[in-house]
């Protein structure tokens, strides 16, 4: 063949692999987007494989030590590292020195990461195409069923707080975990405009928030209790969701009221059909820039808007797998009459000869004929 014949599309798959080891992680997302084939290359799952990182963290204290001086010293990038440990051992200086160096790594640079307390996993939340995802993961040598590691899920959100200041989305998901303390890290985190926190549960409510969010313009709390509300000072606050485990609405209401009144978007979700929905609208009063509430998980009789005051600015009104006893519910017109959207997402209506069904299209037409510049919808995106 002529020397003019040969291109490096020519070369074979594991010599191109080889080549591309030789380029530093952000050049080979760079390379990604050079042409389909290289994207294919770059993105198979043998050759993401080859940035998988696996260290066991139950060798002895000098070689744990020599690890970490060599990872230090190394600008080797990984896009998997996974962390063997027996969790019911000892958290060392030498251990934790390890997981915070890999934490420096992965949030090093990263805007969005993903914890989940359970499975002791992090991962870089971005699009694949543009950046692609790493992944920090420790994994307990032992039986799964011992429910250690507490102080290990604490040291690693404390280092996420250190080493990614400049995160801008954040998700703790699965943190069991009571110890009102556990969070206050977070305040380091300036320009943090998203956080979604699941499975938290304090039971103190503190004199002051200690959690200062300046930016935060999102906060979702998924299966938390009432108190959670007062860890966060979000002056800034656009949209407010809570999946409470509560059962008392008035005590919901007036715990997120104290410090979150600013939303133009609320979002409450309940998992008791006995919560007084009308006790809710009562509240509304309390949030002068809502624009849009999504109740979820609730009962709506005929005459839950009763408490609602007639000049509240809602525009927006979306019920999710709620119970109605009608649709068309008392004073609909006179006390949202600013409505544009109305949204009935997974709800039931009662029919007097069998129960609860799904609603449908006919069951929404006459609430078209109501509210003429309405639009009413049977399922929300």
């Amino acid at each position: 063949m002529c020397e003019s014949d040969l291109h490096f599309d020519d070369l074979p798959f594991e010599l191109v692999c080889e080549i591309f080891d030789y380029l530093p992680l952000r050049d080979v997302k760079t390379a990604s987007i050079v042409c389909q084939r290289w994207n294919a290359i770059i993105f198979s799952e043998v050759y993401i494989h080859r940035f998988q990182l696996q260290l066991n963290l139950d060798y002895s204290l000098p070689v744990l030590k020599q690890m970490a001086q060599l990872l230090e010293a190394s600008d080797r990038e990984y896009y998997s590292v996974v962390l063997r440990a027996n969790l019911g051992s000892p958290l060392t200086d030498a251990r934790l020195r390890i997981v915070k160096l890999m934490i420096r790594l992965l949030a090093h640079r990263s805007e969005s990461l993903y914890f989940n307390m359970a499975d002791f996993r992090i991962e870089s939340c971005v699009s694949e195409r543009l950046l692609r995802g790493r992944k920090l993961q420790v994994i307990d040598t032992r039986a799964k069923y011992i429910p250690l590691g507490m102080g290990l899920k604490e040291s690693m959100l404390a280092a996420i707080c250190e080493y990614a200041v400049d995160l801008v989305d954040l998700v703790i998901a699965e943190m069991n975990i009571n110890n009102p303390k556990a969070l206050v890290p977070l305040s380091l985190l300036k320009h943090l405009k998203l956080l979604l926190i699941s499975d938290y549960y304090p039971y103190l409510k503190p004199p002051e928030p200690p959690i200062d969010l300046p930016s935060l313009e999102n906060l979702s709390l998924i299966k938390v209790t009432d108190e959670s509300c007062h860890y966060f000072r979000v002056d800034n606050l656009k949209r407010f969701f809570i999946h409470s485990t509560g059962t008392d609405a008035p005590r919901t209401m007036d715990f997120i009221t104290q410090n979150i009144t600013r939303v133009n978007r609320l979002c409450l979700h309940f998992t008791a059909r006995s919560i007084q929905a009308e006790v809710i609208f009562g509240w509304l009063d309390r949030f002068p820039n809502l624009l849009a509430l999504e109740l979820a998980g609730v009962a709506l009789p005929g005459d839950v808007l009763k408490q609602l005051s007639p000049v509240n600015r809602l525009q927006k009104l979306i019920f999710v797998s709620c119970h109605l006893e009608a649709m068309q519910l008392d004073g609909l017109q006179e006390k949202l009459s600013k409505l544009r959207l109305l949204c009935f997402d997974g709800c039931s209506l009662f029919h007097k000869q069998s129960g609860f069904h799904p609603v449908h299209y006919d069951d929404i037409e006459k609430l078209r004929q109501v509210l003429p510049h309405c639009r009413i919808m049977l399922d929300y995106d």
